[in-house]
C-alpha cells in the first residue's frame, strides 16, 4: 500500500509539473501573439504604409482569412463603372448572376453610374430585389431575395487591397488604445478611432478586433466583432450618399 500511494503521488506530481511547463508556454505564446497584434497597431500610427503591409503581413499563415462582418444582400461584387457584376459569390446571385451582367433597372430605378451605391440590393431581409440586366445582348428580368451575407477575404485578397489603398495617408488614427487581451491563441483588441467626415466635422467610434493563432504563432484570422450596422440592415436600413 506505501509503494502504491508514492507511484500514485509520483504521477500526480508528474501531472502537475506538466500542467504548469503547459500554462507557462501557453503564457509566453499569448505574449508573442500580443506583440506581434501590437507592432501591427503601432505601424498604423507611427509607421509608412509599407511598414505596416509589411508588419501586418509577416505574421499570416497561408490559410488565413479576414471576416469583415456580414451585411444583407445578394451576394455579389459590382464594377460601379460599368454597372457590370464582377463576380457572384453566395445566393442568391451565385445560382442567377454571371459575370459581365450590366445592370438596367433595379426595383424600378434605373441604374446609373450617379446612384449605383444607392441601388436597393441591400435592405431588409427577405426583401424582394426586381433585377432587369442585360446578358450577351438580350434583357432579363428576375425577382431575388435578400438574404444575410458574409463578407471575407483571403491573405491575397488583403494583400492586393492593401497595397492599391490610396487613402492611408488620410486613414482614421487610434485616439485611445486599450491593453490587448489574450486567452491562449487568440488576441483581443479595443480601440477609439477618430476620423472626418465629408463636410470636414470630427467623427469617433470604438472598434473590437479578435485575431486568432495557430500553434506555430501564424495569424489564421482576423475580424471585426461589431454587427450594428448588420443589425440595422435586417430591419431594413443601409447607408446611402443621402
Amino acid at each position: 500500500m506505501k509503494r502504491l500511494t508514492q507511484l500514485l503521488f509520483s504521477i500526480s506530481l508528474l501531472l502537475l509539473l506538466a500542467a504548469c511547463g503547459a500554462e507557462a508556454s501557453s503564457g509566453k505564446q499569448s505574449d508573442a501573439n500580443k506583440a506581434k497584434i501590437q507592432a501591427v497597431y503601432d505601424a498604423w500610427s507611427n509607421g509608412t504604409k509599407e511598414e505596416w503591409i509589411k508588419a501586418y503581413h509577416s505574421i499570416l499563415a497561408d490559410d488565413y482569412v479576414r471576416w469583415n462582418g456580414r451585411y444583407v444582400g445578394l451576394g455579389f461584387q459590382i464594377d460601379q463603372e460599368n454597372l457590370t457584376v464582377i463576380e457572384a459569390m453566395r445566393s442568391p446571385a451565385k445560382e442567377n448572376f454571371k459575370p459581365g451582367d450590366k445592370f438596367i433597372s433595379v426595383n424600378g430605378i434605373e441604374a446609373t453610374v450617379e446612384n449605383v451605391e444607392d441601388l436597393p440590393f441591400q435592405g431588409a431581409i427577405g426583401g424582394e430585389v426586381n433585377i432587369v440586366l442585360e446578358r450577351d445582348g438580350e434583357e432579363l428580368s428576375m425577382t431575388l431575395v435578400r438574404a444575410a451575407q458574409e463578407q471575407t477575404a483571403t491573405k491575397e485578397q488583403v494583400l492586393a487591397n492593401q497595397e492599391g489603398w490610396e487613402g492611408y495617408d488620410n486613414r482614421p488614427t487610434i485616439k485611445t488604445f486599450r491593453p490587448l487581451i489574450a486567452e491562449d491563441n487568440v488576441v483581443y483588441a479595443a480601440f477609439e478611432l477618430s476620423g472626418t467626415n465629408g463636410e470636414g466635422a470630427e467623427v469617433n467610434w470604438w472598434n473590437v478586433e479578435r485575431f486568432v493563432f495557430n500553434e506555430d504563432g501564424e495569424l489564421v484570422g482576423h475580424g471585426d466583432l461589431s454587427e450594428e450596422l448588420f443589425l440595422w440592415q435586417q430591419n431594413g436600413y443601409y447607408l446611402t450618399n443621402e
